[in-house]
């Protein structure tokens, strides 16, 4: 009988739409802020009112910012309601101060919303729900969290990968039977593909060279993300005459100021200066078809979202052995895996699929397949409606 009536709560829920609150501490140019952004899209297009409050948004005076420009129309143009609280900072009195104040301002905006749901972005927020007594949800977002005070298991985890899933079990001991598994998915737009004349325009317009092979990185120029290991990986471990033929792409900003320098340094210690070029963030969806190679050689990942951009968009993929690599990828069949640091095994998966044209082509069109198969904004947002039903009848 009580299991009836759980089925009957349910399926009453999914014919009704829900009210969405997601709670996140700050947006960044990163794979967070574009997956919170395709996930919004997803549940207001299904019908769903989705609400976010947030610290803001992560904005520096030395860099573009027009991803943020964007950000914020993407939200206005799908209904979503910004709801802020001021981050906390300065000194240790002020910082006090702030802390409670953001605190009073995030419980005003969860009583005043009502959600059906609450959706907890960032683990250091999860005490708010908690404390009011409220059922909630929580994804992970990252694996370099660590348990602390601030942190509260979450009725429902929603875990984006199978290492992810383990970390959240042996590190932040989640209570195996909350984890739910719901993949990062992406909109199929990467899947389309982009006329000659636009990638024309690209190449000229960011002056990327014709006669050379393109590899890509998507991301920040920074050690977590391993742009280290990859040039390391051309300036030590790939023959001298496939390394003149490359030309390497980033999409991505410097993490920070100093991240110039190093990577400056980094080229011309391995003798590569002037084959690097740093475009800055911005939307990589037509790069992944200018590419011939994409690469994510990164030392962290919950994900690895921009793996899957890449194989979607029908460009050969590498990435390291993080999490979400053996979710995205069987080596050799539809992209190659290395070993996280390994910049000797990423230089000899590079020279073989560069020099072996067969190989690089059946594993772009198989990783599409995947990608297409496992990764959409549609089993996304289809699988974590799943979960918020299963919390509402909790």
């Amino acid at each position: 009988m009580w299991n009836d009536m759980i089925g009957r709560k349910k399926a009453s829920y999914k014919s009704k739409p829900m009210k969405i609150l997601f709670i996140v501490m700050r947006f960044g140019k990163d794979g967070l802020a574009t997956n919170i952004a395709e996930l919004a899209d997803g549940l207001v297009n299904k019908g769903h009112e989705v609400h976010i409050v947030t610290g803001g948004f992560r904005e520096l005076k030395d860099q573009d910012n027009t991803f943020f420009s964007s950000l914020r129309q993407r939200f206005s143009n799908l209904g979503i309601q910004l709801h802020y609280f001021k981050e906390p900072q300065g000194g240790m009195l002020t910082k006090g101060y702030g802390s409670i104040k953001s605190l009073v301002q995030i419980v005003f905006w969860i009583y005043k919303i009502n959600a059906d749901v609450i959706h907890c972005h960032s683990p250091n927020l999860t005490f708010i729900p908690w404390l009011l007594g409220k059922k909630f949800t929580s994804t992970v977002h990252a694996d370099t969290i660590r348990p602390n005070a601030r942190y509260k298991h979450p009725n429902l985890l929603i875990a984006v990968s199978e290492g992810s899933k383990e970390f959240t079990k042996t590190v932040m001991h989640t209570p195996p039977e909350s984890i739910r598994m719901v993949y990062h998915g992406i909109s199929e737009r990467f899947s389309e593909t982009e006329t000659k004349e636009n990638l024309e325009r690209l190449r000229q317009l960011h002056d990327i060279p014709k006669n050379k092979i393109i590899i890509g990185l998507v991301g920040r120029i920074t050690q977590q993300k391993g742009t280290d290991i990859m040039v390391k990986a051309l300036g030590a471990f790939m023959p001298k005459e496939l390394v003149e033929k490359i030309f390497v792409v980033i999409v991505g900003d410097y993490q920070t100021p100093k991240h110039k320098p190093w990577l400056d340094g980094l080229l011309e210690e391995y003798h590569l200066t002037g084959k690097f070029k740093v475009l800055g963030f911005q939307d990589p969806k037509p790069f992944y078809q200018l590419f011939d190679v994409f690469v994510l050689p990164s030392r962290s990942d919950t994900f690895g979202l921009v793996a899957v951009e890449a194989m979607m968009g029908g460009c050969c993929t590498i990435r390291s052995n993080g999490n979400g690599a053996s979710d995205q990828i069987t080596h050799g069949m539809n992209g190659m895996i290395f070993p996280m640091e390994d910049s000797e095994q990423l230089g000899k998966q590079l020279t073989e699929v560069l020099t072996n044209d067969p190989l690089r082509n059946s594993m772009a069109l198989k990783g599409k397949e995947k990608a297409l198969e496992c990764f959409t904004l549609e089993k996304m947002t289809s699988n974590t409606l799943k979960v918020y039903e299963e919390l509402i009848a909790l």
